[in-house]
C-alpha cells in the first residue's frame, strides 16, 4: 500500500562544481535539450565547460533548477513507494511545482523562468542590492535593533524562512552600517551572490514588467492535485490564482514557515525535499520549531 507523502520543490541555489555534474545526469538529457531549444542556450556545454559566471547567471541558473526539480519528481515517483497528496515550492520552486502537477508547461516554465531572470538583470543592473541570509536569529528582534538605531528603512524583510532564518534584502554598502544592530540581535548573515533582492517592495517594478511579459505558448489549466502556495500557505488548484500568485511573489514577504505548518498538520507519511535540496532540508534541520523530518529525492536522492 503506497504512503501518503508531500513534495517541496527548491528555491534556486549556487550552482557548484556537485550541481554542475548532477545537472549532466543521464536523467536530465531530454530536458536539457527541452530548455536548450527553448531558450536557444546550450544547457549541456554550459554545465561542463561555462565560466562560474554564466553557470550562475540566473537567466541559466533559475531554468536550471527548474529542470532539475522536474527530473527528480520524475525520478522519485518511479521508484519511491508514495502516494502524493500535495506539493509545494519553496520561492522559485512555487512555479516547478506548478508545472510538476500540469499546471503550466515545462517549456513555459523554462520561458517565463528566464524572463523572470532578465527583468531582474535589467531592473537591478548597475546597484549593490543584494539577497542576504540571515540565520541565529529572529527576524523581529533584528528589525526592533534596527528600528532603535533609524537603521530599519536600510533591510527589506524578504522571507521568513523558519523561526531563526528569513531573507533580506540591502545594498551590500550598507551592511557595515547595520552591523552593530545586527550583532547585538544575534544575527549571522551572509550575502547571496548571484542574487537579487527578491520577494520586497523594491521588485514593484520587476513584478509590473512580469505581469505584462508573462506569456503562455501553451494553454494552463486547473490541476487535480494541490499546490500550496508560498504566498499564503494554502492549497490551490485554480490555475488564474498559481499566475497571479506567482505575479505577486516579487513584492509578497513569502512565509516558508507557512508552508512547513500547513505540512505538519497534515501528518503524512512522508516529506520529500528534491535536489537540490541542501538548502531547504538544512534550514528545516536548523529550525527548532520545525516538525517535519524530510527525506531528499530526485535525480540522485535517498533512493
Amino acid at each position: 500500500m503506497s504512503r501518503t507523502g508531500a513534495y517541496i520543490f527548491p528555491s534556486q541555489v549556487h550552482v557548484d562544481d556537485e550541481i554542475r555534474r548532477r545537472g549532466l545526469s543521464k536523467r536530465m538529457d531530454v530536458l536539457l535539450d527541452l530548455a536548450s531549444d527553448t531558450l536557444a542556450m546550450d544547457f549541456r556545454a554550459i554545465l561542463k565547460n561555462g565560466t562560474e559566471e554564466e553557470a550562475n547567471d540566473p537567466r541559466f541558473r533559475r531554468p536550471l533548477i527548474n529542470i532539475m526539480g522536474i527530473a527528480g519528481w520524475q525520478q522519485d515517483l518511479r521508484v519511491r513507494d508514495v502516494q502524493p497528496v500535495v506539493v509545494a515550492g519553496m520561492s522559485l520552486g512555487y512555479l516547478t511545482a506548478a508545472a510538476a502537477v500540469g499546471w503550466v508547461s515545462l517549456e513555459d516554465m523554462v520561458r517565463m523562468s528566464h524572463t523572470m531572470a532578465t527583468i531582474e538583470t535589467e531592473v537591478f543592473a548597475g546597484t549593490d542590492y543584494v539577497s542576504v541570509f540571515f540565520y541565529n536569529c529572529d527576524s523581529d528582534k533584528v528589525f526592533d535593533e534596527l528600528r532603535a538605531q533609524g537603521l530599519d528603512p536600510l533591510l527589506h524583510l524578504a522571507a521568513t524562512v523558519s523561526s531563526n532564518q528569513f531573507l533580506g534584502a540591502c545594498r551590500l554598502s550598507d551592511l557595515e552600517a547595520m552591523k552593530p544592530a545586527l550583532m547585538k540581535a544575534g544575527a549571522l548573515y551572509r550575502p547571496i551572490p548571484h542574487s537579487f533582492p527578491g520577494h520586497c517592495g523594491l521588485m514593484e517594478t520587476v513584478r509590473r514588467r512580469y505581469a505584462e511579459e508573462w506569456e503562455f505558448h501553451a494553454p494552463h489549466g486547473n490541476t487535480s492535485l494541490p499546490l500550496i502556495s508560498i504566498n499564503d500557505g494554502r492549497p490551490h488548484t485554480s490555475g488564474e490564482i498559481v499566475r497571479q500568485h506567482m505575479i505577486d511573489q516579487f513584492t509578497t514577504v513569502l512565509d516558508w514557515r507557512g508552508i512547513i505548518r500547513y505540512l505538519e498538520d497534515l501528518r503524512l507519511d512522508t516529506y520529500v525535499v528534491l535536489e537540490p535540496s541542501a538548502f531547504v532540508v538544512k534550514s528545516m534541520a536548523l529550525d527548532p520549531e520545525c516538525g517535519l523530518a524530510p527525506v531528499t529525492g530526485g535525480i540522485t536522492g535517498d533512493l
